[in-house]
């Protein structure tokens, strides 16, 4: 797997990112954040309260999905309860998120597993979408008494396995040489 992410890197080295990278680095925001002392910890702190919000929520759909939590609530009330926690926290990576490549701009952008967690990131969002549009629809005809189907279940375990990948990754951005 190293031999991947090497080579990946190798070639997003000569790509226009290394040079858009550099410019990013002269700009004012940068070295803002670069200077002060502060700034990339707390843009990592609310990076990871982001990415907390975001999984805790969807870990709490799949519970109720898989009938293991929540069987008081119906999916409809679950559902409206926790996808905004979801889309907010979303929300929440992305400011954060673009705050930290905009202060490492290097160490992210010629980075393979960076993109590597931005493809697995587009990829938990769209079956998301997916999910969530399939739940309402499914849990609103079915009523309070609304069962999932098995693969509905296992694509909601898909979802969780998919944000514990994107987690290791970001992690692993700190680690993988540039």
């Amino acid at each position: 797997m190293g031999d991947f992410f090497y080579g990946l890197t190798d070639w997003l080295r000569g790509t226009f990112l290394l040079d858009a990278s550099f410019w990013i680095e002269t700009t004012g925001l940068n070295r803002l954040l670069v200077e002060n002392f502060w700034a990339v910890p707390m843009a990592q702190v609310m990076h990871i309260m982001g990415i907390g919000a975001a999984f805790a929520a969807t870990l709490m759909l799949t519970l109720r999905v898989n009938n293991l939590a929540g069987g008081a609530r119906t999916m409809p009330q679950i559902s409206s309860r926790y996808m905004p926690w979801i889309w907010w926290g979303l929300l929440w990576i992305a400011i954060s998120g673009i705050v930290m490549l905009w202060a490492e701009p290097v160490r992210n952008m010629v980075n393979g597993v960076f993109w590597m967690k931005m493809l697995l990131l587009v990829v938990t969002v769209a079956i998301t979408l997916v999910f969530q549009k399939s739940v309402r629809t499914a849990s609103v005809a079915g009523g309070p008494a609304w069962n999932a189907s098995g693969g509905t279940k296992v694509l909601a375990w898909l979802i969780v396995i998919l944000w514990c990948l994107i987690m290791a990754h970001g992690r692993w951005i700190a680690y993988a040489p540039v």
